[in-house]
């Protein structure tokens, strides 16, 4: 990091828990590179690629993220910003919708929505419960601690906003009838 005045900040090269890392992001972009090479299908759902304009700049930029929740009917996804509400395509996507989803081999221009605090709790108790290894590892690269009690998980989604994406023209799983 320099201390010059107006200098840019140059990132950590580990970095996790509070911004990630020139490794930690080079490592959590792989499955960008398997979208960028048509084998974003390997993945299945488990990662989101999606493009998103910058909020100062207008220009684009691709993100990829873990999807909590996929649900075929609606072909919608959910994601969290896992560092926060401060997270850079967050704060894009508050200021300007997403332009392009690729999930597997899907590609859309998405409709996108944030989940309230209940809804992204009910999202994450069933991460929790169908993907209990991912989310202890996914806890301690990220320093979130132990989420085993519905308290410490109520208190990490009040911190971490939720996104949802669908195909434009899709009903939204939460207009769904419940079964």
């Amino acid at each position: 990091m320099t201390s010059t005045p107006g200098a840019r900040r140059s990132r950590p090269l580990l970095g996790l828990r509070r911004i990630p890392g020139r490794l930690a992001l080079a490592l959590l972009r792989m499955p960008l590179r398997a979208y960028h090479h048509d084998a974003g299908w390997l993945l299945g759902h488990t990662f989101l690629a999606f493009t998103h304009v910058g909020r100062r700049t207008g220009m684009p930029h691709e993100a990829v993220a873990m999807v909590l929740r996929y649900d075929p009917t609606s072909q919608e996804a959910v994601l969290c910003a896992a560092w926060g509400p401060g997270t850079d395509w967050y704060r894009n996507l508050r200021n300007a919708p997403a332009r392009e989803v690729r999930i597997g081999r899907a590609v859309y221009q998405p409709q996108q929505r944030f989940l309230d605090d209940e809804e992204a709790l009910s999202v994450a108790l069933r991460f929790r419960r169908e993907h209990p290894h991912r989310l202890r590892l996914i806890s301690a690269i990220l320093g979130w601690g132990d989420l085993s009690t519905d308290d410490r998980l109520r208190a990490l989604v009040a911190g971490h906003p939720f996104v949802a994406f669908r195909p434009a023209g899709q009903p939204s799983a939460a207009d769904q009838p419940r079964r």
